[in-house]
């Protein structure tokens, strides 16, 4: 009878396994099944299906403060109609505000879409330096070395010292996602009772004891790029000043080879650097940048990755022809302002030219989010260095140009020590407002020495 018991125990145990295993079969059949349909994009923690990519560019653009678009076609029709500069200058600054957000937001859903804020700052500084290099190209053919070298320093300083400090100084300040690492001095008692604590997410706080964290190999990746181009910058510098004076004929036969070669040597270690940030290292960088991200839990973006940078590049060719205009009517602003052309050139241009990735850099910031504010400010200055400087003085040997590494002892003091500062900023991974707004003072000191820096003194 036990055995009968038996063999009937171990029937219905081969059955219940013969009905799992058909069961698993079966799951895997309807699991292949249901993969080769088409993928179907919900909501996380819905049953929502996501808008399609138009609906979610739309929706970017029906946000309130895209009404200063209607700016920009009057700011062009401004420049051509003879409306004056004073008009043409603030209606294309004003159309730089909405601009700023769409690049913030396409940049923002590339960063979600590829889960790398590093190669997403990377690509909003590419975008942003093309244009520069192709305005660069058409300076060069001008012959107008001395306002390349100006705006290229320029530049680098602006992003290095005001964005930088800018960005670190307002997401010290402001808590816009109810990360508050201390009081707050907005009480909770002021948000109604009825309102859900999500909603509560949405306000701008000011928050005490605010300290952000990002990437310490990104920043010591980029710092170390800038200071191998301050050596150069140095180098041929200071070699240009041990010359003989007397020969300036012999001096220039050496200092344009010496700064071509020094040029393709800068250009292979930023493409070894890209090659280390995307290839070899990518993954740890990734890790470490976006770990709190990751904590926070998984974020979904609304835009493919294509489809934001579809974005990116038009709202780039349009920011690009603004600022042309904008720059250019700056020009007849300042004319009566007895400002002198080192100011204009390294200070106003710059600022003004770039106004819409300051703007984007300084928003990440705001919304805890200092890995994509430093790949913007940070990376895009590594860029200019490494890779835009360069390129212009291997472009001007191909046009038969006489462009150097020469940037003067004066350029040359000031970029080095605003990296050595920056350096000792970055170095722990952290930020907070002080230090944010010590790198404001830096820039701030910068600006007061061009500005009374006479005309009579070459820029270079």
């Amino acid at each position: 009878a036990q055995g009968g018991l038996a063999l009937k125990a171990s029937g219905r145990v081969r059955r219940s396994c013969g009905g799992v295993a058909l069961a698993t079969m079966s799951d895997i059949i309807r699991t292949a099944s249901m993969s080769s349909r088409k993928p179907r994009r919900f909501v996380v923690g819905t049953t929502m299906e996501k808008p399609p990519n138009i609906d979610a560019a739309v929706d970017i653009l029906k946000h309130p403060i895209s009404l200063l678009l209607l700016c920009l076609p009057f700011g062009i029709v401004s420049a051509y109609r003879g409306w004056g500069h004073q008009a043409t200058f603030w209606l294309n600054f004003t159309a730089m505000i909405p601009l700023a957000k769409i690049l913030g937001d396409a940049t923002e859903e590339l960063a979600v879409g590829l889960k790398n804020n590093v190669l997403a700052g990377l690509l909003n500084a590419t975008f942003g330096n093309a244009v520069e290099m192709v305005l660069t190209v058409q300076t060069l053919r001008a012959g107008l070395l001395d306002v390349v070298k100006a705006t290229l320093l320029g530049s680098i300083l602006s992003n290095l010292l005001l964005v930088l400090g800018m960005s670190f100084f307002f997401g010290g300040i402001i808590d816009t996602v109810g990360k508050k690492q201390g009081m707050s001095l907005i009480s909770t008692s002021e948000i109604p009772e009825d309102e859900p604590a999500a909603a509560a997410v949405g306000y701008g706080e000011l928050a005490m004891e605010r300290v952000q964290h990002f990437s310490v190999m990104t920043a010591l990746v980029n710092t170390s790029l800038l200071l191998l181009s301050c050596l150069s910058f140095s180098l041929v510098t200071v070699f240009y000043s041990e010359a003989d004076p007397l020969d300036p004929g012999a001096m220039e036969e050496i200092l344009l080879p010496v700064s071509r070669q020094c040029s393709i040597v800068i250009v292979i270690a930023y493409v070894a650097s890209i090659f280390f940030q995307l290839v070899t290292h990518r993954e740890s960088m990734a890790d470490e940048a976006d770990e709190d991200d990751e904590d926070d839990g998984h974020e979904e973006p609304k835009l493919s990755v294509a489809v934001a940078v579809g974005v990116m590049s038009v709202t780039t060719a349009v920011v690009a022809y603004s600022s042309h205009l904008l720059v250019d009517s700056l020009e007849g602003v300042v004319e009566h302002a007895h400002i002198s052309s080192q100011f204009i050139g390294i200070i106003l241009l710059p600022i003004v030219g770039n106004a819409c990735e300051h703007m984007a850099a300084v928003r990440f910031a705001i919304q805890d989010k200092p890995g994509l504010s430093i790949g913007i400010a940070v990376g895009s200055s590594t860029q200019i260095a490494l890779f835009v400087v360069p390129f212009t003085v291997l472009v001007g040997w191909a046009l038969d140009k006489p462009m150097d590494l020469n940037y003067g002892s004066l350029n040359t003091t000031v970029m080095s020590m605003s990296v050595i500062i920056v350096l000792s900023v970055v170095v722990d991974g952290s930020s907070n407002w002080l230090q944010g707004y010590l790198l404001v003072s830096a820039y701030t000191l910068i600006a007061m020495l061009y500005w009374y820096l006479p005309d009579a003194e070459s820029v270079v």
